[in-house]
């Protein structure tokens, strides 16, 4: 069987580069990795149907990777029904750089995308995050990653040794700026809204308009929720339900709908 790599900031990143070495720690020889040829952030779940995929089998840096010319969900398509057919076992997605955290990020990151579809294939999934300060230069964003590996070790070696819940459909897991191998795990649920949206508008040098997406953190998160916690310096393991569809108001709908 297989357990599968993949991320949405492509092969190159340290990122990928941990995930991979602490699945190895973990798994043994059954890890593989297929990634993004480029950066696919917040990509969401795009499949990439209106032109050819290319795949490219690469060694860089010492770890073995198919690289696919799409996204984190063809990456994990191209994995399970081609690849790797009948044999993926689990899907580790990340670690991104950048946290995802918020019920915003659920819905357009590509990294918990590439393991949300492995979910919907009914494939065990987890996806790896962490958080980050914007200013950091890339040397730091790389150490940062390097000193998540024994807390990801830990993460791994849990979910191997317990077994993945069969009642959860994918796992969201962050990791604070500052960690260390005793630094607290809490279970947590995913914050509703964590920005407040904003609309920049600018001109250009011909005095056309154009406009750049925003968004500000709030100040009200929820305690009890990942953001917040993540923010304090604490480890956020969150489970994700695929289902969207809220079984106990389909009786009022209904009763909306009856005569329609």
């Amino acid at each position: 069987m297989v357990v599968l790599i993949t991320n949405d900031d492509g092969y190159k990143t340290e990122g990928l580069h941990t995930l991979y070495r602490a699945a190895k720690k973990v798994f043994g020889s059954e890890v593989m990795v297929v990634s993004p040829d480029k950066l696919q952030s917040s990509s969401g779940m795009s499949f990439t149907f209106h032109k050819p995929l290319r795949v490219e089998k690469i060694n860089y840096k010492g770890m073995p990777c198919y690289t696919v010319s799409g996204t984190p969900a063809d990456c994990v398509f191209m994995s399970i029904y081609h690849l790797f057919k009948n044999k993926v076992s689990m899907v580790l997605s990340g670690i991104n750089e950048g946290m995802n955290a918020g019920l915003e990020t659920v819905y357009s990151s590509g990294t918990i995308s590439a393991a949300m579809f492995a979910a919907i294939s009914e494939v065990p999934s987890i996806a790896f995050s962490k958080n980050l300060s914007v200013d950091m230069k890339q040397e730091d964003i790389d150490k940062s990653m390097k000193s998540s590996y024994e807390s990801v070790v830990k993460i791994l070696e849990n979910i191997k040794t317990k077994k993945f819940p069969r009642n959860i459909d994918m796992i969201n897991i962050n990791l604070p700026l500052k960690i260390n191998k005793k630094t607290e795990i809490k279970i947590v649920k995913t914050d509703k809204r964590v920005f407040d949206d904003i609309v920049i508008k600018k001109k250009d040098p011909n005095g056309k308009d154009y406009y750049w997406l925003y968004g500000t953190l709030r100040k009200d998160l929820d305690k009890d929720a990942d953001l917040y916690n993540l923010f304090n310096q604490k480890i956020t393991v969150t489970p994700i339900k695929l289902s969207t569809t809220e079984e106990l108001h389909i009786k009022t709908l209904k009763d909306i709908f009856h005569n329609q």
